[in-house]
């Protein structure tokens, strides 16, 4: 019998970290981040990255794992993964993979081989959060004012003074990209919040568009028993 894993993927602002948390408190499991940004140290405000009092709740793996400026793919990632994951089980815990990035999630999940057919090393139980659009856009509002208010501006300013490249802070799109150009001046405020969450809410319909082509996925649609379904799914799938 191959092992038992949980994937938890969906939309930006769907919820998934704070869910993954409850799992992996209920279900004596450890969070695997699933998040192409947040394997970056410094990366914190501008990305969502869970803070210090969350991850004392939940041992969480892959975030902080690559500095700022250098490129890490979606191979880096697998192998980092594959080995948080066989270190989970190793100690009875339970693997629950969480993220929006769905190329990353599904190179675990499908077990990409990279030019050879895939393998899959694990017994998969992929639950995908995908609220609509007019629940997820108020969040994304308020998610930005939120940032800002935490220090998103100061953080990337931090580390272009540590010397990372304002072109690959940009090149990591949605807020560093709009952080560098309002830190330009090349956009007001006002026009800095309304682009972010207009973008933001671009790539959330492309993240919809990603996931629903999954295989082998529990599609949920009601914020409201997010938690309460994700509960029972995890709960019946690993026989408790």
């Amino acid at each position: 019998m191959k092992p038992k894993i949980i994937s938890l993927v969906g939309l930006t602002a769907s919820g998934k970290s704070a869910i993954g948390i409850k799992l992996a408190q209920k279900f004596n499991g450890e969070i695997i981040s699933c998040d192409s940004r947040q394997v970056y140290r410094g990366l914190d405000i501008g990305t969502a990255k869970v803070t210090p009092a969350e991850r004392a709740l939940v041992p969480h793996h892959l975030l902080d794992v690559a500095e700022p400026g250098t490129q890490f793919n979606v191979h880096d990632f697998q192998k980092l993964a594959y080995a948080a994951i066989d270190d989970v089980l190793s100690r009875g815990k339970l693997p629950i993979l969480v993220g929006g990035t769905g190329l990353y999630s599904r190179s675990v999940v499908e077990g990409y081989n990279f030019g050879k057919p895939h393998e899959p090393k694990y017994d998969v139980l992929q639950i995908c959060l995908l609220p609509d659009k007019e629940h997820i856009r108020p969040l994304v509002e308020q998610r930005i004012y939120t940032r800002l208010e935490q220090g998103m501006i100061a953080e990337t300013q931090q580390l272009i003074a540590n010397g990372v490249s304002r072109e690959w802070l940009k090149s990591l799109g949605l807020e560093y990209f709009w952080n560098i150009l309002y830190m330009e001046e090349d956009v007001t405020l006002d026009e800095y919040k309304k682009q972010l969450a207009t973008k933001t809410m671009q790539y959330a319909k492309r993240q919809r568009t990603w996931f629903k082509k999954e295989k082998n996925t529990v599609y949920l649609t009601d914020p409201e028993t997010f938690l309460q379904d994700c509960t029972n799914l995890v709960a019946k799938f690993i026989n408790i």
